[in-house]
């Protein structure tokens, strides 16, 4: 009988060959390959024993750091004969392991239909709990979808709504002709439902609309994303059906209503929004700012010395101000925006190309909500997005740049003084770019780039091509900030860093437009950042707290130019 070599398993995990971005580069031929397939052999052989033996020698070989990525490895090279055997035996250690299989993508076909027939035969009652693992992670959302309609009430059908996280006694509403008339979805599952003229189906004859609406009352919250997702694809015709969810089934009646503000607030029932919005009132009088994580905010913000919140509005022609918490007017800023909507969604809103003069060519890249903050601490802030407050969103970076320094001067002039401030992070890597501006009395007096080096753009006060320690002592001297202040080991590392600066200072290069902006480091954007301004300078938004002086109440309002733009989006209150 094979057996497996231990010392060339322990060789083979003590080299970096399993970790997952080195496997297809090392495990696809050779002698490690011809290894993996040996094991393969033995950990689904026809012989039981044999299985048993060499999965507990696997156990007995591979350590816990080693351990998913060498068994999804081993389990996902696996044919399809040897994955019935794993799936089908009768030692239930041994059929656990078939957990690793990740049964999507392209030639996963024949191991996602094999365990859907192991579920609906009875002869492996055993084994269907595994089988529901393996259906589960992680799972083809539309195969089970599409698996559901032909699946009987009884037997299979009932093992595919517990695989999808509901009972098993799950029964699909029937919508009937009248209850949406006229209503038509997209369905995304399969051509049955669609006629050869048209890519729209009457939303009563969707025999897929129905599963997905009642997947939104799944346990399992990644069944419920996928279905929200479904939801987006079929369409705002799924109105109705979404209405139709009974507030008794609360978990599928919650998502429902925020799909429905995913369309579009005037999509939710008037009942609904009346008690949206009392609730609105109520936590206003009552919440207390929290702090941002500033590692994760992405956007741009106006910051001004007023708590004269109708002037602002007035300043930036924003109108429709709705009532926000000052959770629900930071959420976009923290990652939390509405759906992406493709082109038919705009389309069918009549918003396609260019709408007006000052709208962008593609309005699904805009978020047209403005966030104004209370008076915080005597400041009030702005936030927005993408090209919402641009006059002309098309226009090269030199463009706006001016566009922002116009208005930076006349919001000076307005309110004495004007702060900007923009960031961007990135996903991948640590650090961010951002860039900050301060104009008084209708002058520019520092516009500040941080990037992969610290640009003084402009300024009237700071020479452009003095060092960053001339910065650093500017910013020490405009230090303003209320609240708590740095650690002091903090401050020993900012200044062990400033020093640092002054030594290298004539190795400093002049910017110039064409230069390709890299992310700051952390450090940098701790001294030099758009994070580092606000926190000396204005609002320091990632101390706020029970401490912060709270004026008035934030609105989230449209520029007057967007205004036929949908208030849309589902956002924690």
């Amino acid at each position: 009988m094979m057996k497996i070599d231990p010392d060339r398993l322990r060789a083979l995990l003590a080299e970096h060959s399993v970790e997952p971005d080195r496997w297809w580069l090392l495990l696809r031929d050779g002698e490690v390959a011809a290894l993996l397939n040996d094991v393969r052999r033995l950990a689904c052989d026809a012989d039981p024993g044999i299985r048993r033996q060499t999965w507990d020698a696997l156990d007995r070989v591979v350590d816990d750091g080693n351990r998913d990525n060498f068994f999804a490895l081993l389990v996902g090279g696996l044919d399809i004969e040897q994955f019935r055997r794993l799936l089908t035996d009768t030692d239930p250690q041994i059929r656990s392991r078939a957990r690793w299989m990740d049964a999507r993508g392209s030639g996963k076909e024949p191991f996602l239909e094999m365990t859907l027939n192991l579920l609906a035969d009875d002869r492996f009652e055993y084994a269907w709990p595994d089988c529901i693992d393996v259906l589960r992670q992680p799972f083809n959302f539309d195969a089970l979808v599409g698996a559901l309609t032909e699946a009987p009430k009884d037997g299979s059908g009932k093992r595919l709504w517990v695989t999808l996280g509901l009972p098993e006694a799950t029964r699909v509403p029937d919508f009937l002709p009248e209850q949406s008339p006229a209503a038509f979805v997209s369905c995304q599952f399969s051509w049955d439902c669609v006629s050869e003229d048209s890519d729209l189906v009457a939303t009563h004859q969707c025999r897929h609309l129905p599963i997905v609406l009642a997947l939104l009352g799944s346990s399992l919250e990644n069944v419920r994303e996928n279905a929200i997702s479904a939801l987006c694809a079929f369409g705002t015709g799924s109105e109705g059906a979404l209405r139709s969810v009974p507030p008794s089934d609360r978990l599928a009646r919650r998502e429902a209503m925020m799909m429905l503000a995913e369309f579009g607030w005037n999509y939710l029932p008037p009942d609904r929004l009346a008690v949206l919005k009392r609730l609105i009132r109520m936590k206003q009088r009552a919440e207390k700012p929290e702090p941002l994580d500033f590692g994760r905010l992405a956007g741009s913000w106006y910051a001004l010395p007023t708590t004269d919140r109708a002037a602002v509005l007035d300043a930036f022609d924003l109108c429709d101000p709705v009532p926000a918490t000052m959770r629900m007017g930071f959420a976009p800023w923290q990652g939390k925006r509405p759906m992406n909507m493709g082109p038919d969604y705009w389309a069918s809103l009549g918003i396609s190309g260019f709408r007006a003069e000052n709208s962008p060519a593609h309005p699904w890249d805009l978020y047209p909500e403005v966030f104004v903050t209370p008076a915080l601490d005597g400041w009030t802030l702005v936030f927005y997005k993408d090209d919402t407050l641009a006059a002309k969103p098309n226009a090269t970076a030199r463009e706006k740049q001016l566009e922002m320094y116009s208005r930076m001067a006349a919001l000076s002039v307005r309110f004495g003084t004007a702060h900007w401030y923009e960031q961007f992070t990135d996903d991948y890597a640590p650090g961010c770019w951002s860039q900050w501006c301060v104009a008084r009395d209708g002058t520019i007096r520092m516009h500040c780039v941080s990037s992969g080096e610290v640009w003084i753009r402009r300024s009237d006060e700071v020479d452009p091509a003095a060092p960053p320690d001339r910065l650093y002592a500017w910013l020490e001297a405009n230090d303003n900030r209320r609240g708590p202040r740095p650690s002091k080991a903090e401050l020993d590392r900012v200044e062990a860093y400033v020093n640092m600066l002054r030594e290298h200072a004539d190795e400093r290069r002049l910017p110039n437009d064409d230069d390709d902006l890299d992310m700051a480091s952390p450090l940098q954007d701790q001294v030099f950042g758009a994070r580092a301004a606000a926190q000396r300078l204005s609002v320091n938004l990632e101390t706020l707290g029970p401490h912060t002086r709270v004026q008035g109440s934030g609105v989230l309002a449209v520029p007057a130019v967007l205004r036929h733009y949908p208030r849309r989006g589902a956002l924690p209150i």
